[in-house]
């Protein structure tokens, strides 16, 4: 769990004005009027992160209850931890370069600077929500360069039905889900076939995709490149987990979608 000042990306030692210049820069960062386009889950996440960093502002700002929650935290890492530590699915975000003193940021930056929270957003929330369906449903966690996730699942014996491949399912976050998007994953697609066992399931997955017309075009022109060779590429809304799912795709990478789709915990 992060502590108080870790939460606002300062050190220990910052004083009062540090404070509250890194609290005002990270609540911004969750201020509903740049999260309102997203959907539920996402809005939820970012209440929550903002009631964080209040808590981490009164707390800091009162010398009082900074030495109090110092002295804590001190205690907590002089204990030995009782499990080994937990590495995050994904590196946390930087922080926005802070603008000039005395002087507003340009509509352009602003703009810029919204699309960066709601994306970094929208990818910690997906890869988040993508690694609890694929733990539900019994998936190896994987590390596949190129890729923001990676699961392996198991080949298996079908007694009434046709048997299931093992799968190699990878995943991107994406702004959005285009031809260009689609290019640039099929290389690593590709570069990863090498090794990966059983058959290759890319989720391509953002908030905003191309027509289904202009993905099929895409996913056939990297097809026709390749000499037929590649991975099953499966675009997914991540508003709502709506999947384009083209004939050949796996039953793992469908059960995952249908878990996410239903909003099973």
């Amino acid at each position: 769990m992060k502590t108080h000042y870790e939460l606002l990306g300062i050190d220990p030692t910052a004083s009062p004005e540090e404070i509250k210049r890194a609290f005002r820069q990270e609540i911004a960062r969750y201020h509903p009027d740049k999260v309102q386009h997203l959907g539920v889950e996402f809005q939820r996440m970012a209440a929550d992160r903002a009631a964080e960093l209040t808590e981490a502002y009164r707390v800091l700002m009162d010398a009082s209850l900074r030495a109090q929650y110092d002295q804590t935290v001190k205690a907590s890492a002089a204990e030995p931890a009782a499990h080994p530590a937990v590495e995050p699915s994904s590196p946390p975000p930087r922080p926005d370069p802070q603008p000039d003193a005395g002087r507003p940021p340009s509509e352009d930056r602003t703009a810029r600077k919204t699309t960066s929270v709601g994306a970094d957003l929208i990818r910690r929330v997906t890869l988040a929500k993508l690694r609890e369906a694929a733990e539900a449903l019994g998936a190896e966690c994987l590390t596949v360069a190129g890729f923001d996730a990676a699961y392996a699942t198991k080949a298996k014996k079908g007694l009434f039905r046709k048997a299931d491949d093992a799968v190699t399912l990878l995943a991107r976050v994406v702004p959005e889900v285009d031809g260009a998007a689609v290019e640039a994953v099929w290389r690593s697609a590709l570069k990863a076939s090498s090794s990966a066992q059983g058959i290759v399931c890319v989720l391509l997955m953002g908030s905003r995709l191309a027509p289904e017309k202009d993905l099929a075009a895409a996913v056939s022109e990297q097809r026709r490149r390749s000499r037929n060779a590649g991975p099953v590429l499966v675009p997914v809304d991540v508003r709502d987990w709506e999947a384009l799912f083209p004939p050949d795709t796996p039953g793992a990478a469908r059960s995952i979608i249908q878990w996410l789709r239903e909003g099973k915990r």
